[in-house]
């Protein structure tokens, strides 16, 4: 089978063209909550499925094929973040009532791990001109707990157990982060290892 080699880079930046989509479709539904009728989660739950989904894909694509890029990695990292800090910032900040909203430490904490990362991307490039973009376990693993939480939240579980699982994403996002840096600096002090 023949996959073109702009498959997994378009389907990030399809990834990145539905974040609006979702944060429209998740502003009416707040809407509707705020004017007393019962906004309906299926919209922003099957667009996050679908960039979710788009994720898996391209990863699975990029790696299988060949097709792996740094810049594909980088827009892959991008991609994620945008809809990650989207979806936890909505749902932090504004999401009720319509939906569960997730602990503002949890925002705070992802936010401070985002600005850190990209910060230490940027010294890196800016040293090196490239920077070695790698997925490892536990950042995947982070970001689908994450995922699962923000579905949670947006079907309207409790706030004690999206509290639990907020609590088990940082569990994960601390030592993924900590492991992030340490080869991020191995990088600066040492490119190529």
């Amino acid at each position: 089978m023949h996959v073109p080699s702009w498959l997994p880079n378009a389907l990030s930046v399809l990834r990145i063209a539905l974040v609006p989509v979702w944060l429209a479709l998740a502003f009416a539904a707040r809407s509707e909550a705020l004017a007393g009728g019962d906004p309906s989660p299926v919209g922003p739950i099957a667009v996050a499925v679908a960039i979710a989904l788009s994720d898996v894909i391209d990863g699975t694509l990029a790696r299988r094929y060949g097709l792996a890029t740094n810049l594909g990695a980088t827009l892959d990292a991008v991609a994620d973040k945008i809809a990650q800090i989207t979806w936890v910032s909505f749902l932090s900040l504004v999401g009720a009532p319509a939906f569960t909203a997730l602990p503002l430490w949890l925002l705070g904490i992802l936010a401070a791990r985002d600005l850190t990362l990209g910060i230490g991307w940027v010294l890196v490039r800016r040293k090196h001109g490239k920077v070695e973009a790698e997925h490892r376990w536990h950042g995947k693993a982070s970001s689908v707990l994450l995922f699962f939480l923000i579905v949670g939240a947006l079907s309207g579980l409790s706030a004690p157990v999206i509290g639990i699982g907020a609590a088990a994403v940082v569990v994960l996002v601390v030592p993924s982060t900590l492991a992030y840096l340490v080869a991020g600096w191995r990088q600066l002090m040492h490119p190529g290892t």
